[in-house]
């Protein structure tokens, strides 16, 4: 569970701080521009360190740094709860002058306060006893191997299992080639994601299936039909007047793709109690009959009794934000370009319209 998030001197992002503690599900409120989406990406920075980018230069460029200040390092901070764990992950990103890449200045890993690793530039440590030199354009998070120490590889996992999803239906991979343990941003790779959760767990077979019979009554069965030696398509069984017609995952309508997509979010997050989930936009595609479904789906499967999963959302439609409440809403401002990216959760604001969706339009929200 993500408890405290960190970030100064990136993009737009200045010493700002985003605790959330308890929180099952979250719901980013901001205007266009207010650093809503550039949140997701420094989450995104971690889950791709997760899942294996070491080389700095994949993940930070001179257009990271605010306004183009260099002069400052990057500084990351992300603490986690998993398993009744605390970690403290602490990055600090530097671009001296002359230099053509960014470089590691600081980078540490507590674990209930204790350290696995710290390192200084090049210079590392581990369990503050064995002392070793890395390159200092490199993260050392995937680089160090403990044997005995399975807190490492417990956040390095909760790390890639991140999904952060801002999808488009219409690049959709129509066939699978291969399992895969993640899925894309996009959503492109979902029909590979499905295939891989439903193999490591053939159970999760009929969560999905009961979540797309409530949105599409007539259907009978969903299965893979193998296409090749490694290829599979997806194909749908409709039933109509006693008679039965199938579909491939490429005639689905976008909406319904997301209706999948969906279903194997929730999936995802049984198969993994403690799966972070960041959804932008969560509305696209989605009929408004369905949206209201649609929204408290993720928000019950996620607030389940004990649950160590989380959800973020994002959206500028009345529906999505109805569904959450004040101690869950976190507003996001911007007032210029020029200006750092402020959040604040909505219980802690005053305002006078009737609804916070009137106060957001009647810009009552900005600080």
């Amino acid at each position: 569970m993500l408890k405290r998030l960190y970030v100064h001197n990136f993009k737009c992002l200045q010493n700002f701080e985003l605790k959330l503690n308890d929180l099952n599900s979250v719901f980013l409120l901001g205007k266009n521009g207010s650093g809503k989406t550039t949140i997701f990406d420094v989450i995104e920075i971690f889950q791709k360190i997760g899942r294996g980018t070491t080389l700095l230069e994949d993940l930070i460029d001179k257009t990271s740094f605010n306004l183009g200040n260099k002069h400052l390092p990057i500084e990351f901070e992300l603490e986690v709860e998993i398993d009744k764990k605390n970690f403290e992950y602490k990055l600090s990103v530097e671009f001296p002058e002359g230099f053509i890449y960014p470089r590691v200045k600081n980078e540490s890993l507590f674990v209930n306060k204790k350290a696995i690793f710290q390192r200084n530039g090049g210079e590392t440590s581990v369990k503050e006893s064995t002392h070793f030199s890395l390159d200092w354009h490199h993260i050392g998070l995937l680089l160090i191997s403990l044997r005995d120490e399975k807190s490492l590889i417990l956040f390095r996992g909760w790390l890639r299992d991140i999904i952060i999803l801002s999808p488009f239906p219409r690049h959709f991979n129509d066939f699978s080639k291969a399992e895969s343990v993640t899925v894309s941003r996009e959503g492109a790779n979902i029909i590979d994601w499905a295939r891989w959760l439903l193999s490591s767990n053939p159970s999760l077979y009929i969560t999905i299936f009961d979540f797309l019979k409530l949105r599409m009554p007539d259907l009978q069965v969903f299965k893979f039909e193998v296409l090749g030696r490694d290829d599979k398509g997806l194909i749908f069984t409709f039933k109509d007047n006693n008679k039965n017609f199938d579909v491939d995952f490429s005639q689905l309508s976008d909406g319904e793709k997301i209706f999948f997509l969906g279903a194997t979010v929730i999936v995802a997050y049984m198969n993994n109690p403690t799966t972070l989930c960041l959804w932008d936009e969560p509305d696209n595609f989605v009929g408004l009959k369905e949206l209201n479904h649609f929204i408290t789906a993720f928000r019950k499967s996620f607030e389940a009794s004990e649950s160590k999963g989380q959800l973020i959302m994002t959206s500028h439609n009345e529906r999505v934000i109805n569904n959450f409440s004040d101690h869950n809403i976190f507003v996001v401002t911007r007032s210029s370009h020029l200006s750092p990216t402020r959040i604040e959760v909505l219980e802690n604001i005053s305002y006078d319209s009737e609804t916070v969706v009137d106060a957001f339009d009647n810009d009552e929200l900005d600080r």
